[in-house]
C-alpha cells in the first residue's frame, strides 16, 4: 500500500506592511470579499462525481459495457463452422435452434385459384375459362442442437467473458482521461486565481504609490517621471488581471464542457492545491502490471486472441447434434386425380457434419491467429514499457516540483520582505520609484513561479497516480 500525506500547498503570499490603513482596507475589500461574494465554489468531489455521471465519453463507454454485458450469453455463443472466432448465432452453439415455418414462395400457405380453357376435338367437351379452386397448408417446426463442435462453443464463451472483462477496463480507462481532463482545467483556475489575488495586492500597491509619487511632485522633492511611469506600471498590472481572467473564463468554459455543463454557467474554486500523495517509486512500480488500466486492456487482448485460436482450431474437429421435426401438409383441388393429399409426422435423430477441406480457410486463419497474438504480445511489452516510462517521468516531476514549492515560497517571502523594504525606501525619498518597481516586479514573478509550481506539482501527482491506476477508486 502507499503511504498517503496531505501536503498543503498554500502558494497564497502574506499580506504586506501596508503603507497606511486605507490601503489595509482597500486590499482586504479587493481580495477577500468580492471573489468570496461573487460565485459559488466548485468543490473537488463535485467535480469528480460530475465527471464521472455526466461527461459524454464516459457515458457512451458505460453503455458500451452495457453490450459488452449483453452479448455475453450463451444465447450468442455458437455459428456456422467457416466462421472461426466470429460471434453469431446459428445452429451451433450451447443453446438449441427451433423454428417454424409455413409455405414458401414457390409454394405459398393459403388459397389458390387458376382459370383453365381447354379445348378438345369435340367441341361440346371445351371447358373456358373455368374457375378452379386449391388449398395447400405446410406448417413445420424444426429443432436442431449441435452438442459437440470440437469444444469451439466454450471458447467462444470465454471470449464473451474477457470482451466483457475489456469492455469494463476500456470503460475505467475513460474516466481516468476524463477526470485528468477536469482535474487539470480545475487545478489551472485555481493556480490563475492565485495569481489574479497576487496582482489584485500588487494593484492595490500600485495605486499607493502612484499617489504618493503625484504627492512628492506637488511637494517639490519628486518627479514627474515617477508619476507617468506609476500610472504606467497601474495600467500593465490592470491589463494582465484582465488577461489573466480571460485565461481563468477559458479554463471555466473547458471545464463546463466536461462537466456536460452550459458554457456561461458561473462558478469559483478553492484557493489552494493540496497534495495527498509521498512519491515511492518502488511502490508505484508494483502496481503497473496490477493496476495500470492500458496495460491490463493490453493483457486482456492477448486472452482474446488465444481464445480465438480455440475457435478457429475448433472448426477442425466434427460436428454432431440431434435435430427433430413435425410437419403437417393438406392440398386440396376442386378437380383432378387427387382431390385431397394430406400428410403429417415427426422426425427425430443424429445429425454428423465434417469439413475436411475448406481451401485451406481454416489453416489459414489459424497461421494468421497465431501471428495477431505475437502482435499481442509485442502490444502488451509496449505498453508495458511506455507506461513504466510514464510513471518515472511522473515520480520524477513531482519529486522535483515539490522541492521547487519549498523554493518558491521561499523566494515569496524574500521577495516580500524585499517590496515592504523598497516601498517604504521609496516613501521615504531614499530610492526611486524606478528601483522599487524592480523589486515589485520580483515578487509578482515570484508570486507567479509558485502559483505554476504548484500547479505542476499536483498536475505531476494526477499523472503518478493514473500510471498506477489509482486514479479512478
Amino acid at each position: 500500500m502507499m503511504k498517503r500525506v496531505k501536503r498543503k500547498m498554500n502558494f497564497q503570499p502574506k499580506k504586506l506592511v501596508k503603507i497606511n490603513m486605507r490601503n489595509i482596507f482597500l486590499l482586504f475589500i479587493s481580495i477577500f470579499i468580492i471573489p468570496v461574494t461573487a460565485q459559488e465554489v466548485l468543490k473537488l468531489e463535485d467535480v469528480i462525481k460530475l465527471a464521472i455521471e455526466s461527461n459524454f465519453d464516459v457515458l457512451i463507454a458505460k453503455n458500451n459495457t452495457e453490450i459488452a454485458k449483453n452479448n455475453n450469453n450463451i444465447g450468442l455463443v455458437g455459428g456456422g463452422q467457416s466462421t472461426g472466432g466470429t460471434v453469431s448465432g446459428g445452429s451451433t452453439g450451447m443453446l438449441p435452434q427451433i423454428s417454424i415455418s409455413a409455405g414458401s414462395p414457390n409454394t405459398p400457405l393459403g388459397v389458390g385459384q387458376t382459370i383453365s380453357t381447354l379445348k378438345y376435338s369435340n367441341p361440346a367437351s371445351n371447358i373456358t375459362n373455368q374457375k378452379l379452386t386449391s388449398t395447400n397448408y405446410a406448417p413445420s417446426i424444426i429443432g436442431t442442437w449441435y452438442f459437440f463442435d470440437g469444444l469451439k462453443m466454450f471458447a467462444t464463451k470465454k471470449k464473451l467473458n474477457r470482451n466483457e472483462e475489456l469492455s469494463n477496463l476500456q470503460y475505467r480507462l475513460v474516466i481516468e482521461n476524463t477526470l485528468l481532463n477536469a482535474l487539470t482545467a480545475y487545478y489551472q483556475m485555481i493556480s490563475i486565481q492565485q495569481y489574479i489575488k497576487s496582482l489584485r495586492e500588487s494593484l492595490v500597491l500600485g495605486d499607493a504609490q502612484k499617489k504618493l509619487a503625484e504627492q512628492k511632485l506637488k511637494a517639490g522633492t519628486g518627479s514627474n517621471v515617477d508619476v507617468l511611469q506609476t500610472q504606467i506600471d497601474y495600467n500593465n498590472i490592470k491589463v494582465t488581471i484582465i488577461q489573466q481572467q480571460n485565461l481563468l473564463n477559458d479554463q471555466r468554459v473547458n471545464l463546463n464542457n466536461i462537466l456536460k455543463r452550459q458554457p456561461d454557467v458561473d462558478f469559483g474554486v478553492p484557493d489552494t492545491i493540496i497534495t495527498q500523495t509521498k512519491p515511492d517509486y518502488a511502490n508505484a512500480l508494483t502496481n503497473i502490471e496490477k493496476g495500470n488500466n492500458s496495460v491490463l486492456i493490453s493483457s486482456k487482448n492477448i486472452q482474446i486472441s488465444e481464445l480465438g485460436l480455440k475457435e478457429y482450431k475448433g472448426n477442425r474437429f466434427p460436428k454432431i447434434g440431434v435435430t427433430g421435426n413435425y410437419t403437417f401438409q393438406r392440398t386440396t383441388n376442386d378437380i383432378g386425380f387427387s382431390r385431397l393429399n394430406q400428410n403429417y409426422g415427426y422426425n427425430a435423430g443424429f445429425i454428423f457434419s465434417w469439413t475436411l477441406l475448406n481451401n485451406l480457410t481454416t489453416n489459414t486463419a489459424i497461421k494468421n491467429q497465431m501471428v495477431q497474438i505475437r502482435n499481442d504480445k509485442l502490444n502488451f511489452d509496449a505498453s508495458m514499457l511506455r507506461e513504466k516510462s510514464n510513471l518515472y517521468k511522473a515520480y520524477l516531476s513531482f519529486e522535483n516540483n515539490l522541492s521547487i514549492v519549498e523554493i518558491e515560497q521561499q523566494s515569496v517571502v524574500m521577495a516580500k520582505q524585499n517590496l515592504t523594504i523598497a516601498a517604504e525606501r521609496f516613501r521615504l525619498g531614499l530610492s526611486n520609484y524606478i528601483e522599487y518597481r524592480t523589486v515589485e516586479q520580483s515578487f509578482e514573478d515570484a508570486s507567479f513561479r509558485l502559483t505554476q509550481a504548484a500547479f505542476n506539482t499536483k498536475i505531476s501527482e494526477l499523472n503518478y497516480l493514473k500510471a498506477q491506476g489509482l486514479l479512478v477508486h
